[in-house]
């Protein structure tokens, strides 16, 4: 279903959109405005004029005229320059974060390292970031399979679009988001009939599977090294929806009491590493109040991090995983 729902999509796209093309049109100078646009052309005109008028009685008059709108153009270019200089002055003063500074950063920065384009290079990277991972024995069916999963209903589905940006790169399908949020609009129940399907069946399509992968260069690493790039996978928005509903099920349960624990402060609304630095903090001040001898109240406090290497990509992603997920926490939604 899934894979004849996106073809007809993609069929519906290429027949009314073009394709865009890789190359990103230059946008205009900060300086340009309308009022220098118009002197262009005078310009331009005038030079004309003046080139074709050589050997004429009325050249000297033309040149005169190309001289006079040069200079108009000019001063205005320079007059324009000014105005956007003192301006980009003032807005350090009402936003430091703002415009200014990403001017600057921009210049600091300095170019942007490409990426590799040796395919031995480039398969050495792929293998050590997504390393092979042997697919694990199949989890027996919980005690909660029997139970039927609710179907998506028209209130998840437009939460899970709300997720979904209109202006983000589309995956591999090409499909912009618009055009996504256009059909699921236009036609709700064919996806909402796909997406309880894959629930209920606990399979994640193939075609949303696939991703286009795109390796960013780590500033100040050896281009040789896989860990020096930072990988990017670009996967098609339908399946995004998918995922996001998933998600909004399983924070359901995980976020209601009994759920993740108190101490978990990744994947939780409302928590973050600050939180975590804060509570870590909070412990060894803790400890140390007191005395260390004489029965004194002073205890030891050690902090513990590990680093697993490349964690997400080792987790297994097999079909009876989500379906185990499924059955056991979809189906009490």
């Amino acid at each position: 279903m899934a894979t004849r729902l996106m073809a007809d999509i993609t069929g519906a796209c290429d027949a009314s959109m073009t394709k865009v093309g890789g190359r990103r049109r230059r946008g205009a100078v900060y300086w340009w405005t309308s009022k220098i646009a118009n002197l262009r052309r005078s310009c331009l005109r005038a030079r004309r004029l003046a080139q074709r008028a050589c050997g004429w009685p009325n050249a000297d008059a033309c040149r005169a005229s190309y001289a006079f709108t040069r200079r108009l153009l000019h001063a205005a270019i320079k007059s324009s320059k000014c105005l956007c200089w003192n301006k980009l002055c003032n807005e350090v003063k009402e936003d430091v974060w703002g415009k200014p500074y990403e001017t600057v950063m921009s210049r600091l920065r300095g170019l942007r390292a490409n990426s590799p384009s040796s395919l031995t290079l480039m398969r050495r990277i792929v293998a050590a970031l997504f390393p092979r991972v042997p697919d694990k024995p199949a989890l027996p069916p919980p005690l909660q399979a029997v139970a039927i999963v609710q179907a998506v209903t028209m209130e998840e589905l437009r939460g899970a679009c709300r997720w979904i940006k209109d202006h983000t790169a589309p995956g591999p399908d090409g499909v912009p988001n618009a055009a996504i949020k256009i059909a699921i609009a236009t036609h709700p129940d064919i996806f909402l009939q796909v997406y309880t399907a894959c629930l209920r069946t606990g399979v994640f399509p193939a075609c949303w599977k696939r991703q286009r992968l795109v390796l960013l260069p780590k500033p100040g690493k050896p281009p040789e090294e896989p860990s020096s790039y930072r990988p990017l996978c670009m996967l098609d928005t339908a399946g995004k929806i998918l995922e996001r509903l998933i998600c909004d099920r399983l924070e359901a349960i995980t976020e209601s009491p009994g759920g993740l624990s108190n101490h978990q402060y990744g994947f939780k609304k409302g928590r973050s590493t600050i939180n975590a630095i804060e509570n870590v903090i909070a412990i060894a001040r803790e400890a140390i109040v007191g005395k260390r001898w004489n029965r004194g109240t002073k205890k030891y406090c050690t902090v513990v991090n590990l680093d697993v290497k490349t964690r997400l990509t080792l987790l297994g992603r097999t079909t009876s995983t989500l379906r185990y997920a499924e059955c056991t926490y979809l189906s009490t939604c």
